[in-house]
């Protein structure tokens, strides 16, 4: 039978205090990776939503909109001024799927890869950083701990 304070510590990780923590520590993180992001998106007159179409357009290719509406989260109008301002300014373009008129999939130009692979060359530099000094048994708890973060009321985003 295992030792009752064993079991006790291995769960002291879920008290209030911990948790609490834990989030600020998200927070801060998320925080600090836009940071880095920030110059890049003032230059160019974007901000973290548009980021965030930019990056997701790039890492899922012909990624529709309504795809990209359930990742996001963000209601229709707000995506829909982020698209079209991102459209008008030549970084994503629309098209039409060979199999179904209907979908409308999502690339980027040569101007917003341009911008997005900047981009992700700073988050990349930074996460990179942290994971070596975490190391290989961290990173991948940390994926452990965050792939059911990413779950809504509707299933799994990813």
């Amino acid at each position: 039978m295992p030792d009752g304070s064993a079991s006790a510590a291995a769960h002291l990780y879920l008290r209030e205090e911990q948790m609490r923590q834990a989030y600020e520590a998200l927070l801060l993180a998320w925080r600090s990776l836009n940071a880095e992001c920030d110059t890049i998106l003032r230059e160019n007159g974007l901000g973290s939503a548009h980021h965030r179409i930019l990056f997701l357009v790039s890492s899922h290719e012909n990624i529709t909109p309504s795809v990209l509406l359930e990742r996001l989260g963000i209601t229709k109008q707000s995506l829909g001024r982020a698209l079209n301002d991102l459209k008008e300014r030549q970084m994503i373009e629309q098209g039409y799927d060979a199999n179904d008129r209907r979908l409308r999939p999502l690339r980027l130009t040569e101007k917003g890869l341009q911008i997005e692979q900047r981009l992700f060359r700073l988050i990349r530099g930074v996460m990179t950083n942290a994971y070596r000094e975490a190391g290989v048994s961290a990173v991948e708890g940390f994926r452990r701990v965050l792939a059911p973060l990413q779950e809504n009321s509707e299933g799994k985003i990813g």
